[in-house]
C-alpha cells in the first residue's frame, strides 16, 4: 500500500485545489475590482474603459475602479499589473501599443504573453489621415508628391511610440517611400493642438477626435485606416482604396487578468464584459466617439493580441523604429 500513498496524496491535493477554485468562483467578486489603464486620464483608452467599467460594476455587484498608470508605451502599467496575484481582482486594459512594446524595448524584462490571461476585446477604432489646411494637398497622392519633392521637412504627430497613430505613420512612410519626422507627444492633447496650429503637418488621428475637427474645418481629411469607409465620413476613402495594400490599421482595447486566474472567473468577467458592451447606452456612446463595440471569447482576443504583436513587430524592424 505504501507505493500508492503519494498518488493518493496527489489526487487529494488536486481535489482540494479544484474545490478551492470552485468556491472562489462562486463567491467572486467579494470586493472591488481594480482596472489598470496604461494611459492618462482623458485619452481614448481611458474614456472607453471607464464607460465599460461603470456598466460592469452593475453586473458584478462590486465597484470596478479604473486606475491610470501611464508611461513607456503602457509598460509602466504592465509592470504594476505583473506584481498582482492571479485572483481576478486586477484587470489590465490590453491595447495595441502594449503588444508592440517588446519590439520597441528590446531589454524589456516583461513578457506580456506569459503574465496575462485574455478576458475579451471590447473595441475597434480607426484613424483618419488628416493634414493642416495650409498643407498644399487635398489627396493622399498629392501629399506623397509633396513629401517626395522634399521642399519642406514635414512632421507627423502621435500620442507616443507604438500607438496606432505612430504605426500608421511608419507604415505610410514604408509603403509610399517617403520621409517624414515622427514627433511623439507625452500629452496627447498637445499633439493635437500643435497639429491644429500648423506646427505639425499631418497625423493619423483617432476617429473620436478627428471627426469634429474635420467638420469644423480645422483639419482636412484624406483617408481612413479602417477596412471600410467610416459612417461619420462616408466621402473619405480608405488607404486601401488609395492604393496602399494591406493598409488597415485599427486600434483596439480589451481586458486581461493575470495568468493562472481561475477559468470560472475569466468566464464570468467575459460574460459581464459582453453584457456591458451590448447595452444600448454603451453602443450609442461608442458610436458618438467613432468606436465600434466588440465582444468575443477569451481565445479570440488572445489570437488578436498575438497576431498584432507579430505584425507590428515586423513593421518596427523594417522601419528601424526606436523608442524615443
Amino acid at each position: 500500500m505504501k507505493p500508492g500513498k503519494p498518488v493518493a496524496t496527489a489526487l487529494s491535493s488536486a481535489v482540494i485545489c479544484l474545490a478551492a477554485f470552485a468556491v472562489n468562483a462562486q463567491t467572486y467578486p467579494s470586493k472591488p475590482i481594480r482596472t489598470i489603464v496604461p494611459y492618462s486620464v482623458g485619452t481614448p483608452p481611458d474614456i472607453v474603459t471607464r464607460l465599460v467599467a461603470d456598466k460592469m460594476t452593475a453586473g458584478l455587484g462590486q465597484p470596478v475602479v479604473v486606475e491610470n498608470r501611464p508611461g513607456a508605451t503602457g509598460t509602466v502599467g504592465l509592470s504594476e499589473f505583473a506584481r498582482q496575484p492571479s485572483d481576478g481582482y486586477t484587470l489590465y486594459n490590453m491595447l495595441l501599443p502594449v503588444s508592440v512594446a517588446p519590439a520597441l524595448y528590446p531589454n524589456l524584462q516583461l513578457d506580456f504573453r506569459k503574465i496575462m490571461e485574455p478576458v475579451g476585446q471590447f473595441t475597434w477604432y480607426y484613424n483618419v489621415l488628416v493634414v493642416h489646411p495650409e498643407v498644399k494637398a487635398t489627396t493622399v497622392k498629392e501629399l506623397v508628391e509633396l513629401l517626395k519633392a522634399g521642399q519642406a521637412n514635414y512632421s507627423f504627430a502621435s500620442g507616443g511610440n507604438g500607438t496606432p497613430a505612430h504605426l500608421s505613420g511608419e507604415l505610410f512612410k514604408l509603403q509610399a517611400g517617403v520621409k517624414a519626422t515622427h514627433v511623439p507627444y507625452n500629452q496627447f492633447p498637445q499633439g493635437i493642438a500643435d497639429l491644429v496650429a500648423g506646427r505639425i503637418q499631418f497625423m493619423f488621428l483617432t476617429s473620436s477626435v478627428s471627426v469634429p475637427l474635420i467638420q469644423s474645418g480645422k483639419l482636412r481629411a484624406m483617408a481612413s485606416t479602417g477596412p471600410e469607409r467610416p459612417a461619420a465620413l462616408p466621402a473619405i476613402p480608405t488607404m486601401v482604396e488609395e492604393g496602399y495594400k494591406d493598409f488597415v490599421v485599427r486600434g483596439w482595447d480589451g481586458l486581461v487578468v493575470r495568468a493562472g486566474t481561475s477559468p470560472a472567473i475569466v468566464e464570468r468577467l467575459n460574460a459581464e464584459l459582453a453584457k456591458a458592451v451590448g447595452t444600448p447606452e454603451i453602443r450609442a456612446r461608442f458610436a458618438s466617439l467613432g468606436v465600434d463595440p466588440v465582444s468575443g471569447s477569451p481565445a479570440q482576443f488572445g489570437e488578436l493580441i498575438n497576431a498584432e504583436a507579430d505584425r507590428w513587430s515586423r513593421v518596427v524592424r523594417d522601419a528601424a523604429i526606436k523608442a524615443d
